[in-house]
């Protein structure tokens, strides 16, 4: 069983409108959340939309769902995009009903939570540091400036895997904490 550190860069936030510009995936460790392979970034600019899509999607086709585990933050906006961008291309097998029924790990509830429970600010919880902070993917998108948006994918892999490995670490002693 793998877990997946997924994610997607978009041009926007509406899928009818907006595109995917990036998937990227790189395998955790289930016990500690450490990168147990290298991170895979697949771009729209060196090919298509479509094709990007094509070639991720057979990951979450797999028959057994515990092949590819995916887990990230804000899931459900990932996973509208890939069956919004999926079904204009005429690929119908993955509708939103398939992507949310895969097994899969949001952490955004957690960060809910770590925030006291306000949805208001609580993507700061897992902070981008300094610049990464203030990165707009559309705008270096449309500058041509790919080799910041994949700067910019690699550094929020690291933060996230960070954060995961933190909440694999310290998550359990809470756990604990309460059942007793």
């Amino acid at each position: 069983m793998t877990e997946y550190y997924f994610d997607t860069e978009t041009t926007g936030i509406e899928p009818e409108e907006d595109k995917i510009i990036t998937i990227q995936w790189q395998p955790l460790s289930s016990l500690s959340g450490e990168p147990v392979g290298e991170l895979e970034i697949l771009k729209e600019w060196e090919s298509s939309e479509e094709s990007i899509i094509s070639r991720f999607l057979p990951k979450v086709q797999q028959e057994n769902p515990w092949e590819f585990i995916m887990v990230g933050k804000n899931l459900l906006f990932d996973f509208m995009f890939l069956s919004k961008r999926s079904a204009s291309y005429g690929i119908r097998n993955v509708d939103l009903r398939f992507l949310y029924s895969r097994v899969s790990l949001d952490i955004k509830p957690i960060l809910v939570m770590m925030n006291r429970g306000s949805f208001r600010g609580y993507d700061k919880v897992m902070d981008k540091e300094g610049e990464l902070a203030k990165v707009d993917i559309p705008s270096l998108y449309r500058d041509g400036k790919y080799e910041d948006i994949v700067r910019y994918v690699s550094q929020e892999t690291q933060t996230f895997v960070g954060f995961y490995q933190m909440l694999k670490k310290e998550m359990p002693t809470i756990g604990a904490d309460i059942l007793n």
